[in-house]
């Protein structure tokens, strides 16, 4: 599928405010893609060239990034896990998969964690693990590494110094995936990472592993931070095999 030409431009309206996504209609399962901090759906134009037009695809812009609306709250995991739920009940998609990456694979287990029904989830170099910020603490680095996140992320895609700011202070207070949070997870789970991630260390893609029972861990031989670009094909390939999907359904 063609991300400009294969996906129709839309809006859901949610209590915490208006969610853009790019929506590509198809008759086999169903996935949501969820883009790392500072992102939007642009992220996932590499990737969709490799899926099959078969897919019934969902790419949300996150509350706050890209084209959805940006709010003047706080930017929680727990804010964003809200959206995600509202959308899955206006569009009646509680049998889709969620695919997340960074910060978004976070808001996918931590959605996981939940009482809520999804046909399975996929972790790409997830963000969220307490043991992650447990080492940027235990290292003194904490305050150096949010300049360096928000700096990071104001460079990319216009994006919202509020949103940027009030996501990064809450990373190291609220809502952490902790291992008992993790041990919740009872479905189906993904787990992709790049092998020299040099942002989230493969050590902590183990760690996810072992805390989700009945995950499955694969590594992509090579890529860092961003396996969907750098390796789209692989990428897909895995979530293909993942969801029992073939290449030209």
């Amino acid at each position: 599928m063609d991300y400009e030409r294969d996906f129709l431009d839309m809006y859901a309206d949610t209590s915490l405010g208006k969610i853009h996504y790019l929506y590509h209609s198809g008759a086999g399962e169903k996935i949501i893609f969820l883009h790392g901090f500072g992102m939007d759906t642009r992220v996932w134009s590499r990737l969709v060239e490799h899926l099959p037009d078969n897919l019934d695809v969902t790419l949300i812009d996150l509350l706050g990034y890209g084209s959805s609306e940006a709010p003047d709250i706080d930017y929680t995991v727990s804010v964003q896990f809200q959206m995600l739920r509202e959308f899955i009940a206006l569009k009646n998609t509680g049998d889709s998969y969620i695919f997340g990456h960074s910060y978004g694979g976070w808001i996918a287990a931590y959605f996981a964690a939940q009482p809520y029904t999804c046909r399975g989830i996929i972790l790409e170099d997830a963000a969220g693990m307490k043991d992650y910020f447990d080492s940027i603490i235990d290292m003194g680095m904490a305050n150096a590494y949010k300049e360096m996140q928000i700096k990071t992320a104001m460079k990319l895609n216009s994006n919202r110094e509020h949103v940027i700011r009030s996501t990064v202070n809450s990373d190291f207070v609220e809502d952490q995936l902790t291992p008992e949070l993790l041990g919740r997870i009872d479905k189906r789970v993904l787990i992709i990472w790049g092998s020299e991630d040099d942002i989230i260390e493969k050590k902590f893609a183990v760690m996810l592993n072992k805390s989700i029972r009945n995950s499955r861990l694969e590594f992509v031989d090579g890529a860092k931070h961003n396996p969907h670009y750098s390796d789209p094909e692989k990428v897909a390939l895995l979530i293909l095999d993942f969801i029992g999907a073939s290449q030209t359904g």
